[in-house]
């Protein structure tokens, strides 16, 4: 799951692009000026790096308020400095000294008192871990490489995290009573008791900020690659034990939710609810302890940690699990039920020290931040429920899971999203903001303009989150065709109606002279593309899904469905066919029913609400450009319409909506993602059935023109956005530096940009090739209207295009998609000859023509065997039916025969360099499509005997 960056904008400084003067000239010319600039900017660039070397050198000062000093001057540094003075930072071993001074604490031992470590070890090691985690945040993934190969794992795991298990139950208890010496005290028992009150304190009041930096340093090590997961996989118990400890109902304040009644509430009833007497005599009991709680701040950092260590990882599930042979519900998995069926967040506990009050948010954070830990519950119990186990506390996951209480948890946050409403919001608060002020308290209260800003980021953050988990939730295979069909309503499949909503006419696909207008991202940036940089997507052609996966996860990773989950809604969800079957239920089934038409309430309208996000807004896709540098080049508000990269410095947006902008971007490349998922499972279920599955032929419509225009926008911001060359005046050594940090600036701000808008393109695809299959089917009727351009859009610009092009599992999938639905589209009822036959003549070009050319390595048509698998399973599909009105037009009298039957040596030759120990699975797929391509050769011979 990708985490979701902050990075401060920051700007270069300028430095004089003249030469200092040959001959001595007046001080107030502008050669003389520009020569002083120059000493007084190399002076500066000394004082910064001695300064840089000072900081260093306290990491390692005896005093510990050095050491701290440093420690936490770096921590703020990271997050500030530009790219080249932090590389320099990074070249003197920064990352080592950091995770030495980790060290400094002692590993606990079962002797060991409860005694807190001393204030300035502790203090020095907390702000080292806050540099390190801001480090992994905020850097490219090669520096958690470096983390690891530095060890950073040894000391988090020999030391903070049994320290963090050791003292959060002293957390939460009650503070201690100060330490006092008795009575009469020497100057040194006096010292003693201070030095012990005072790490008591510091523990006390640094704990949860202690807990979350560790967590997110292991919670980034977790989503990096396999490399790191395997090293965290030996830590297993330790990482599951401390996150289940702070999720622990107690701790949080929330009521225990047992094995039964996850039964109970998996069928829909939810949580039992306490009478108030009890729930009266609790707080009292509460308020009589004074009993602290995990921070909601931390127990979302603890959900996102577990979430992302088990995440495709079947080793740490175990430790979630009861242990072979109990019959007892696992603790783990109840508390994690507890928290997905709470709707509300816990109140407030009765009392808090001073430290923790700081730490605590507002209403309205508290309550994103519970809508959060319940996403992420389901993501944990998503991961749990996959595979084929038949454990009981397994089967109640997934009872739980499909319970309308827990949908609603996904869908209901997909539903109520308004992004446009929430652009326009942050533009009306972000000019009034005062950029000048200082922070204070005032500023963060949710009523200021700032707070509404924040929790509008927020929203924007947890639907992001929401997007991810369903995506994978939709990869499963829970929802299914029959869910879909049986809540699509009365006249859902009514073909004649189907193109005639609002007096419309359906224009049926692309259009080559629409312009890019609202869709157009030729402009589009999102900074700090986190999950390209950890890898992207994983895309597994075998089932059409996309899956967020780890940096170095092979493509044909795990692909097991939940195939014991066959409808959301429950396993007797019908088709849409036998409305009026049931008439005589009884109560508890019609109990069940209810509850069923509550989940496909949800889902009837999901693929819209998934087009409605997919869409970018003023605020989406916009580069670092776009956005002021600083809060003087601010305009009071944000411009409308979609900014270009290019933008000048009137159409600058406040810096102050970076964040947004970014979470908002993310989004609609989840929504588009989602709706792929959503489409592939639909029609994968409907092929399963042996028919095709019902939709509203108006949303099928709807979806497929606004994913191609989406596609367009994609391509064409692909093809205009370049990098800006730097400036022309910039000369002398020290301004070839600084225009060389610019240029390469700008190349990785083109490259994040470029692998969303390939985001969004590889999702569109699927969605593409998912809306034919459901509207284009000869065999069930042609619901979909298709324009002339849209062929040649696929053919011409999408497979064509530099993303298609890069030998990438994600450009592998563009292509395969593509090819996919250039099947059904040149087979749908009533298609041109002319297209059919640029259709076939395409797939036929992407077949090795010889066996030399594939032995030579001179043939590059089709560069993967999924590539041309899928062209050869597309052209048999294409003229397997001789009966068809093209065929003798375009098949026979075109030659194709004589061409295809050519080809038969280059494919096998092709087939035969997949070697078959490295990946039987692919091989065997690609034997069956030599022997379907030679058998459909020979079809097609007897057919020409015949006739």
């Amino acid at each position: 799951m990708g985490k979701v960056r902050h990075r401060k904008q920051t700007r270069a400084a300028r430095v004089a692009a003249n030469d200092a003067p040959l001959h001595p000239t007046s001080t107030n010319s502008p050669k003389a000026q520009g020569h002083s600039n120059q000493l007084k900017e190399g002076k500066k660039g000394a004082r910064r790096d001695h300064e840089m070397q000072e900081l260093l050198d306290k990491l390692r000062a005896p005093e510990g308020r050095d050491r701290v000093f440093a420690a936490s001057t770096l921590s703020s540094l990271i997050l500030s400095l530009p790219p080249m003075q932090l590389r320099l930072l990074l070249s003197r071993n920064l990352i080592g000294l950091l995770i030495e001074r980790l060290s400094v604490l002692a590993a606990p031992t079962p002797s060991t008192t409860s005694t807190p470590p001393p204030a300035s070890d502790l203090s020095t090691a907390i702000e080292s871990l806050g540099a390190l985690r801001n480090l992994a945040v905020s850097s490219p993934p090669h520096i958690l490489s470096e983390m690891h190969n530095k060890r950073l794992l040894l000391p988090l795991a020999t030391v903070h995290l049994p320290l963090l298990a050791r003292f959060l139950p002293l957390q939460l208890a009650p503070p201690p009573a100060p330490v006092k010496p008795d009575l009469p005290a020497t100057a040194e028992q006096r010292r003693a008791a201070e030095d012990a009150n005072e790490a008591h304190d510091t523990l006390r009041r640094s704990f949860w900020d202690w807990t979350e930096n560790v967590l997110t340093l292991l919670w980034c090590l977790a989503e990096s690659n396999t490399k790191i997961l395997a090293g965290l996989n030996g830590h297993a118990e330790a990482i599951v034990g401390l996150c289940m400890a702070l999720l622990d109902e107690d701790a949080l304040g929330i009521d225990r939710h047992g094995g039964d009644e996850a039964d109970d509430s998996a069928a829909g009833r939810g949580m039992d609810v306490e009478s108030a007497g009890k729930k009266k005599k609790k707080d009292a009991k509460r308020e009589k302890a004074k009993k602290a709680r995990v921070p909601l701040f931390v127990a979302v950092a603890a959900a996102q940690t577990l979430h992302a260590f088990i995440s495709s990882n079947p080793p740490a599930h175990t430790h979630l699990l009861s242990s072979a042979g109990s019959f007892t519900f696992s603790p783990s998995l109840s508390t994690l039920l507890s928290l997905l069926l709470t709707p509300s967040p816990p109140t407030s506990p009765a009392s808090r020290s001073g430290a923790e009050a700081s730490t605590t948010s507002s209403p309205a954070s508290g309550t994103d931040a519970w809508v959060q830990l319940r996403v992420l519950a389901f993501g944990c119990l998503l991961e749990i429920a996959k595979g084929r186990s038949k454990r009981r506390d397994v089967e109640t996951v997934r009872e739980a899971l499909r319970s309308p209480v827990a949908q609603d948890v996904l869908l209901g946050l997909v539903g109520q999203a308004q992004l446009e409403q929430a652009v326009d919001d942050a533009k009306k608060v972000a000019g009034e903001i005062d950029q000048t002020a200082l922070p204070g308290p005032q500023a963060t209260k949710p009523d200021s303009p700032a707070g509404k800003l924040a929790s509008l980021e927020r929203h924007a953050q947890t639907l992001q989150l929401a997007l991810e988990v369903l995506s994978e939730w939709l990869a499963s295979g829970l929802p299914d065709a029959a869910s879909f069909d049986a809540a699509d309503g009365p006249g859902a499949g009514d073909e004649d109606e189907e193109l005639e909503g609002e007096g419309e006419e359906a224009w049926g696909g692309i259009s080559m002279e629409v312009e890019a207008g609202d869709i157009d991202m030729g402009g589009s940036d999102d900074e700090g593309d986190e999950d390209a940089a950890m890898g992207g997507d994983q895309v597994n052609e075998a089932d059409g899904v996309i899956r967020r996966r780890r940096g170095d996860t092979p493509t044909g990773a795990d692909d097991s469905m939940l195939d014991d989950l066959a409808a959301t809604a429950g396993d007797g969800a019908d088709d849409g066919d036998s409305e009026d079957d049931d008439d005589e239920e009884d109560d508890s089934a019609a109990e069940g029913a209810e509850g069923k038409t509550a989940a496909l309430a949800l889902l009837s309208s999901l693929p819209l609400q998934l087009l409605a996000l997919s869409r970018p807004t003023s605020l989406s896709f916009l580069s670092s450009s776009s956005f002021a540098a600083s809060p003087l080049d601010a305009p009071a508000t944000a411009p409308s319409g979609l900014i270009s990269t290019s933008a000048s410095g009137t159409d600058l947006v406040p810096a102050n909506l970076a964040p947004l902008a970014e979470s908002l971007t993310t989004v609609h490349v989840r929504a588009t993602e989602a709706l792929n998922n959503l489409y592939v499972v639909l029609s994968r279920a409907g092929a399963a059935k042996g028919k095709a599955s019902r939709r509203d032929a108006n949303e099928l419509q709807n979806v497929f023109e606004s994913v191609l225009q989406l596609m367009l926008g994609a391509l064409e911001g692909a093809r205009t956005h370049v990098v800006k060359p730097a400036a022309k005046e910039t000369g002398g050594k020290k301004g070839k530096g600084v225009a060389k940090e610019t240029q390469q600036a700008g190349a990785e701000e083109v490259e994040e940009v470029q692998e969303r808008r390939l985001e969004v393109v590889m999702a569109g695809a699927g969605v593409v090739w998912g809306c034919v299959r459901l509207g284009l089917d000869p065999e069930h009727g042609a619901g979909l209207v298709v324009g002339p351009d849209t062929t040649p859009f696929l053919i011409q610009q999408v497979y064509a295009s530099p993303f298609a092009a890069e030998q990438t599992p994600s450009g592998e999938a563009i292509r395969v998609r593509t090819l996919g639905a250039l099947g059904y589209l040149g087979r749908r009822k009533g298609v041109p000859a002319e297209e059919n036959a640029q259709i076939g003549r395409f797939l036929l070009s992407l077949l090795p023509s010889s066996r030399a050319a594939v032995v030579t390595g001179t043939s590059t048509v089709a560069s993967t065997p999924d590539v041309l698998l899928q062209a050869i399973d597309s052209f048999i599909d294409l003229y397997a039916d001789e009966e068809r009105e093209y065929d003798v037009r375009v098949f026979r009298e075109g030659g194709m025969l004589e061409a295809l039957e050519g080809a038969v040596a280059g494919v096998r030759a092709a087939i035969k360099k997949v070697d078959r120990n490295k990946f039987p699975e692919l091989r065997s797929r690609a034997d069956g499509a030599l022997e379907n391509l030679v058998a459909f050769v020979q079809y097609r011979k007897d057919v020409v005997k015949r006739r």
